[in-house]
């Protein structure tokens, strides 16, 4: 089983312009939540390990997992979902987050530690819940805990800075510390801007990988090719083209998704198989996970391909 945690909450949409009427369309969502979906569409067996709310809305986004094949290991507390408010800009999502005091937040170190199935094969965290708090904690926490069991571990940063500058400097040393033991590092040259500030992208992804020695550091730069680094190399991928841009939304979590579902149907998705992981076979792995990602673009919110549309 592959095991995500990190945030769910419900993207309420906004619709329309000033001349119309607003109309708002309320999506369950959140980074890991939708990277847990996409690999349930693409075969995984797959376990997602934080609390949903037992509101209506967690109530969606319950059904959600279910409905891609997910387990729920975690609670349902009475407690809020959390919500983010999306506005869309030439078919990129801008977001204000509401968090406080949400389901999704109620973690502890002894209780992910309970929770976590001794059948996990990999564990990947991301985003929101990285930032700040005890939770982020607790995460971190969890995720240099697996790694040390010898549990293949990933994460994608998916930095939002209004957020991340909440804490700043904490927020730096906790990524920081968790790519020193990470297998897999799926980011944005947005995010490595911010987790690295004032270098250049090359001398930055330089200093990431001499942080993360052992793992596959996976680098995109919009429309422009994917850099790759691992300790057998180092290669560049183009992305798959967008013939029919809808919208972004999902698709560096369909990505993410399909990195791993990809190193586990290439028998990789194992620590020390990172360091021999043929070129050849890294590459077919990457150009699979961007065409899963330009799938994702081409239909309106995160709605990831399924096993079959990537690997006819």
């Amino acid at each position: 089983m592959i095991v995500c945690g990190g945030e769910n909450l419900v993207d309420v949409i906004e619709m329309g312009d000033e001349q119309q009427d607003r109309v708002f369309h309320a999506v369950p969502g959140g980074s890991p939540y939708n990277c847990t979906r996409a690999l349930g569409r693409l075969g995984m067996p797959t376990g997602y390990l934080t609390p949903i709310s037992s509101d209506r809305f967690g109530d969606d986004l319950l059904a959600g997992l279910l409905a891609d094949q997910v387990r729920h290991l975690g609670a349902r507390p009475d407690a809020p979902t959390s919500l983010a408010m999306v506005t869309l800009s030439d078919g990129q999502p801008d977001y204000r987050f509401y968090r406080n005091g949400t389901a999704e937040r109620m973690v502890t170190p002894e209780v992910l530690r309970a929770t976590m199935p001794e059948q996990a094969e990999a564990f990947h965290i991301g985003s929101l819940a990285l930032c700040t708090g005890k939770d982020a904690a607790a995460w971190s926490d969890l995720f240099i805990d697996c790694a040390r069991r010898g549990i293949f571990t990933s994460f994608d940063p998916n930095i939002r800075p209004l957020l991340a500058e909440e804490d700043a400097r904490g927020y730096r040393a906790r990524l920081d510390k968790m790519a020193s033991v990470a297998n897999l590092l799926r980011l944005s040259d947005e995010d490595l801007a911010w987790w690295r500030p004032d270098q250049t992208v090359l001398d930055a992804l330089a200093e990431l990988v001499a942080l993360a020695p052992n793992a596959l550091v996976v680098l995109t730069q919009g429309a422009e090719p994917v850099l790759c680094h691992w300790p057998g190399g180092q290669i560049e991928v183009p992305l798959t083209p967008v013939a029919n841009l809808v919208d972004t939304v999902g698709a560096g979590d369909t990505l993410m998704a399909a990195l791993l579902a990809g190193l586990h149907r290439k028998g990789a998705l194992v620590p020390k198989q990172i360091a021999t992981l043929p070129g050849e076979t890294l590459h077919q792995i990457i150009r699979d996970a961007s065409k899963a990602a330009a799938i994702t673009c081409t239909r309106t919110g995160c709605n990831p391909p399924y096993a079959r549309e990537v690997w006819p």
